[in-house]
């Protein structure tokens, strides 16, 4: 059974991630000339956390996940205006990740490594409409977004699963870990035989690209 760790200190969070916002809304355009690329994920506790306890640590709700949200359209937007002085192409987009909200962030690239970030996420044919409507006082800011539908997947590879046992901690673990890959095998996963190692995905939920140019 996952046990859920208790989300205390609501104002002490919201202040969080305002610090948060305001430590990443000025994209330093110095680094992004030398690295051609950047990006802001959410840190803000203890939605970054990692759990050493065995605990879930869930996902930013309500006005956390509202607040959130905006300021991931807040840094979108002052870099926008960063990058128009620029004057040259660039890749800018919003990375709206549902339901595994705190893997969001906005991304940028220029020049050689504008396409870099083309082949990130797995687009399906059927593409869907961008709920905008569940985003609250949001929807009409998101509504001036392009959104392009992709999923949000966690992955391993057939080498993963062919690991002997002596690679693992002990026999248990193991075993625990070959009955996981035959019960996720049995889901029907998408999977990429293109490389010489086979690539399984597992879909865990959406990822949303917002994008204006």
């Amino acid at each position: 059974m996952i046990r859920h760790r208790k989300i205390r200190g609501g104002n002490r969070i919201l202040k969080s991630i305002e610090e948060w916002k305001n430590y990443n809304i000025e994209l330093d355009l110095d680094y992004l000339k030398s690295s051609k690329r950047n990006y802001c994920k959410i840190w803000v506790s203890p939605f970054a956390n990692i759990s050493i306890t065995g605990s879930n640590i869930p996902s930013p709700k309500l006005k956390h996940r509202q607040e959130i949200i905006k300021g991931l359209l807040d840094i979108y937007n002052h870099w926008e205006q960063q990058l128009n002085t620029l004057n040259k192409p660039y890749y800018l987009a919003i990375w709206l990740f549902e339901p595994r909200l705190k893997k969001s962030q906005v991304v940028c690239a220029i020049d050689e490594m504008i396409n870099f970030y083309d082949i990130t996420f797995y687009k399906p044919k059927d593409q869907h409409n961008f709920p905008s409507r569940n985003y609250g006082k949001l929807q009409e800011e998101l509504n001036t977004f392009n959104w392009a539908y992709a999923l949000d997947e966690d992955h391993f590879f057939q080498s993963d699963i062919d690991l002997e046992e002596d690679s693992y901690a002990g026999k248990q673990d193991y075993i625990g870990m070959q009955k996981w890959y035959n019960r996720k095998l049995k889901q029907g996963l998408r999977t990429d035989t293109s490389s010489k190692d086979t690539f399984y995905a597992i879909k865990m939920g959406a990822t949303w690209i917002g994008t204006k140019n």
